[in-house]
């Protein structure tokens, strides 16, 4: 059995190696498949990321404990009502099986409330990541979190009522 020595030989080995070829943790789809191939995920020390989108930039700060979150001062779903919005910002601790492991601190400013909460996920997404690089990284770059969304909303151009609609045309 091959060992992956890093980041790097996983994402080349993804492409063209066996499935018997990786560890457990690397190839087991669900947290509860990879507690019975071995890999139990820990809660380590404290860690912080960044996240942007759209306008939104989130500064996120994990620390273990309760799963106490605040966002800006106020709770998760306070800040958040929206239940899709706290789902999405949720997804990659439940993709690690670290829902209720962390105490997640986090400021945000800028955009609305769609670009904030992926602002944030992206955010918390990096920090685990930053924890323990081999074992939580793979699951969220599989997962798609490590990656930052940059659409962006097309400015208006001139002569246009918006950024491609153009006057009603009348021939005469």
């Amino acid at each position: 059995m091959v060992e992956p020595t890093g980041i790097e030989d996983v994402a080349t080995q993804d492409n063209e190696g066996n499935p018997e070829d990786f560890p457990a943790e690397y190839t087991s789809e669900t947290p509860e498949a990879a507690a019975a191939a071995g890999y139990v995920p820990t809660a380590s020390g404290p860690g912080a990321g960044t996240g942007r989108r759209k306008q939104a930039i989130a500064r996120v700060r994990i620390t273990p404990g309760s799963g106490e979150w605040k966002v800006n001062g106020k709770p998760l779903e306070e800040y958040f009502p929206d239940k899709v919005h706290q789902q999405v910002i949720k997804e990659p601790l439940v993709s690690l099986g670290f829902d209720g492991a962390y105490d997640i601190f986090a400021r945000l400013n800028g955009g609305g409330p769609s670009g904030q909460a992926g602002a944030l996920r992206h955010g918390l997404a990096r920090a685990l990541a930053g924890l323990d690089a081999d074992n939580n990284r793979p699951v969220l770059k599989k997962g798609g979190f490590l990656t930052r969304d940059d659409r962006e909303v097309e400015r208006k151009k001139a002569g246009l009522k918006k950024a491609r609609k153009a006057p009603q045309y009348s021939k005469r």
